[in-house]
């Protein structure tokens, strides 16, 4: 698996494996509440999780609009990914079933599928090295999360308890060289993450990213049958085409209906 910025903030790829031990400007507090909660994610075989998000843009009089949606994401390793993305202009769907990566416009009715690796960790980097999809959040369901967020981490420090939503957080924040981030951790025996916030700190005007995870589900059986596609009534299959954005902040596949 390539190391991923946290969150899978336009899946930033990075070299090297280097980790939060062998670094010496990340506090042993910040450290540990770190990976409490990338280790319970990483042993939870199944989740569910629902999440609001928010996307800066800097316009050319460096005013910054935000721009938000919301998403649901099913996972179920080693193989199993359902997920929903919605906006004002767009709304798509995404399955992996350990076989194929389907995804729907739900706006045009359109959908692609295509050959994938059998398991989550690889088909995320497939899905990004030959097609540019990049999904949010996405990096909660890999094998490995402590690992994909201390990549490149410089520095971390712990400012205390906040809340999100009601909920007493961890307030953690680290730094690398291209971007700042901050993560929000439940305080209790589920250390779960409820909220990012990341800083493009060399971009014009500083864009940042957040989402906020609203709700967890760490308990529920997933069917197998949630990561099958079945297509919509009157849905055309369209080619997967690599390496186009949609202008928002997902990247998805730009394509064309198959000629019939």
């Amino acid at each position: 698996m390539k190391q991923l910025l946290f969150i899978g903030y336009g899946l930033l790829l990075v070299a090297g494996c280097a980790t939060a031990q062998e670094q010496t400007n990340i506090s042993p507090r910040a450290e540990s509440i770190l990976r409490s909660a990338c280790e319970y994610l990483a042993q939870t075989p199944a989740f569910s999780l629902s999440a609001e998000i928010w996307r800066e843009h800097v316009d050319e009089a460096g005013q910054k609009i935000q721009f938000s949606r919301t998403m649901t994401m099913d996972v179920k390793r080693p193989d199993g990914l359902r997920m929903e993305i919605s906006s004002p202009l767009s709304a798509r769907g995404f399955w992996y079933d350990g076989k194929t990566l389907t995804i729907l416009d739900r706006k045009h009715n359109w959908y692609s599928t295509t050959d994938m690796p059998a398991t989550l960790d690889k088909t995320f980097d497939a899905a990004h090295d030959q097609f540019g999809i990049d999904m949010p959040l996405i990096d909660l369901a890999v094998s490995d999360p402590y690992t994909n967020a201390t990549a490149k981490v410089q520095g971390g420090r712990y400012y205390g308890i906040s809340p999100v939503l009601g909920v007493s957080c961890h307030h953690l924040a680290f730094t690398q060289e291209n971007v700042d981030w901050q993560v929000w951790i439940e305080d209790g025996p589920q250390p779960l993450i409820r909220k990012f916030v990341i800083t493009q700190k060399n971009e014009p005007g500083a864009p940042e990213f957040t989402a906020l995870i609203t709700h967890w589900n760490m308990t529920d059986r997933i069917a197998d049958s949630n990561f099958i596609f079945e297509q919509p009534k009157g849905a055309s299959k369209i080619e997967m085409r690599p390496d186009e954005q949609d202008g928002g902040s997902t990247n998805v596949p730009v394509t064309t209906p198959n000629e019939k």
